[in-house]
């Protein structure tokens, strides 16, 4: 089996490219030949170390076209694609070459399948609600989705359970970018509770990304009047990560990271990009593994400030501690080892191959994929008209109010200006006020002095 597997990403490494990473590892090992299109960096280098081929892109369509005349020539029996950009790719190579066509979803977003579910041979969702989501959104796909959930490889296992650790050590882990914003402002309140802050805890921070150096001020920022310390690690192989993660009494994961930490058999709070379920416990585990463990969710909406911070708390007590650590690895062993999501893949693609495709009377389909193409040029080139034009007038309303900030600052310059010279005045006319005064007092005196005068000139010569 020859697979192509076309992914787009921002970030440099996630769960998303562990995710990828986990299937090209085991396609591999069972003797596939895997080629991923993706950009260059640390997962492209990755994927060959697993001896996949690769492909490399920066998803701009000139680039892409120059991708696609590379692929054509080659054989490939089926494409198992991821969404957005790499999705047109995958679903455009798959439709010239007549071979199946297989989508995986990681969260709760439909990537504009209604447009193009007929062509679709199997949509893959990491988990139930995301599967129930499209369905909401496109019907018709119901009979082709298939639920995988994400699965840890076996190099995630307990280490030693420390008994009596005297101060406890809490891993935070997580991408630091824009898009989970939500699960870091959680972290974040964990360290802003006043509750967690008497406790004697050494965090550990595992991850990196665009947000980092916001996040590390405001975190510090918190422990400072504390006994707490905190530590980054930046982002971790896959081999070094396991042994960091055996060194915490508790962890606060969103998704695949949630349940790796499960594996490793420690309490997890699963704190995800999109919602907050807290203490994984026999009662809780499948609501969060419907959503894969926060990829799911109403954000901030669907949590109550101070909720992290009592599960916490409960994590004080070594007896929850321990029995919660024993529940995650059996859990993870029952319902997450790799081999498992990996077999389903697998099988999966086998399938798609061996039913085919309808296929596709391109003589026939070129005059409305022609037509399509041509319409949807004109409507984007009249967008951008329209956006230009708007573009200007926003440009211009921006200058307008520009120039009337200045008319007002001016005025407020000439008003200060007025009020400054009126107040001179006003000061210049009490000093004549008082003058006036003085002068007037200096009448009234010499009047009664010279009054006296005469009233005593009067009386003078009778005597």
């Amino acid at each position: 089996m020859k697979i192509l597997l076309p992914v787009y990403f921002h970030s440099a490494m996630g769960g998303l490219h562990l995710h990828i990473i986990a299937s090209v590892r085991y396609l591999r090992k069972q003797g596939y030949e895997v080629t991923v299109v993706c950009k260059p960096g640390p997962f492209s280098e990755e994927i060959q170390s697993l001896g996949g081929e690769v492909i490399e892109t920066d998803y701009t369509n000139q680039d892409v076209h120059r991708v696609i005349d590379e692929v054509l020539p080659q054989s490939f029996d089926v494409v198992y694609a991821h969404p957005f950009d790499s999705r047109q790719l995958g679903l455009a190579i798959a439709e010239a070459k007549n071979i199946p066509f297989v989508l995986v979803i990681h969260g709760m977003y439909h990537d504009e399948i209604a447009q193009y579910h007929e062509r679709i041979s199997k949509v893959i969702a990491v988990s139930e609600t995301i599967g129930d989501y499209l369905i909401e959104h496109c019907p018709d796909v119901a009979s082709k989705i298939e639920v995988i959930f994400n699965g840890v490889s076996d190099s995630f296992r307990p280490g030693a359970v420390r008994e009596d650790p005297g101060r406890l050590t809490g891993m935070f882990i997580s991408r630091i970018d824009a898009d989970m914003l939500f699960n870091l402002d959680v972290f974040w309140d964990a360290l802003q509770d006043d509750a967690v802050k008497r406790l004697p805890i050494d965090w550990v921070v595992v991850g990196d990304g665009t947000q980092r150096g916001k996040y590390e001020i405001r975190y510090a920022d918190e422990l400072k009047a504390t006994s707490q310390t905190i530590t980054w690690t930046g982002w971790l192989s896959q081999e070094a990560l396991p042994i960091q993660m055996q060194q915490a009494d508790f962890i606060i994961a969103p998704s695949r990271a949630a349940i790796e930490a499960l594996a490793v058999g420690k309490p997890t709070i699963a704190a995800g990009s999109k919602g907050y379920h807290g203490l994984i416990t026999p009662d809780t585990w499948k609501e969060a593994a419907k959503t894969n463990f926060g990829g799911i969710g109403s954000r901030y909406e669907g949590y109550q400030k101070g909720e992290i911070g009592r599960d916490i708390i409960r994590l004080t007590d070594p007896k929850v501690r321990k029995e919660l650590g024993e529940f995650s690895s059996e859990l993870a062993n029952r319902e997450f080892r790799d081999d498992k999501p990996q077999r389903q893949l697998e099988h999966l693609l086998q399938s798609v191959i061996r039913e085919g495709t309808t296929p596709i009377n391109m003589n026939a389909s070129y005059p409305h994929v022609r037509y399509e193409q041509l319409h949807f040029h004109r409507s984007a080139q009249l967008l951008r008209g329209k956006l230009e034009k708007q573009n200007t007038k926003r440009e211009r309303a921006i200058e307008e109010r520009d120039e009337a900030r200045k008319e007002v600052k001016r005025g407020e310059q000439n008003l200060i200006a007025i009020n400054h010279s009126n107040r001179k005045k006003d000061q210049e006319l009490e000093k004549l006020r008082a003058q006036l005064k003085e002068r007037q007092e200096a009448y009234r005196r010499l009047l009664q002095q010279f009054n006296k005068e005469q009233a005593e000139a009067k009386q003078r010569p009778n005597e």
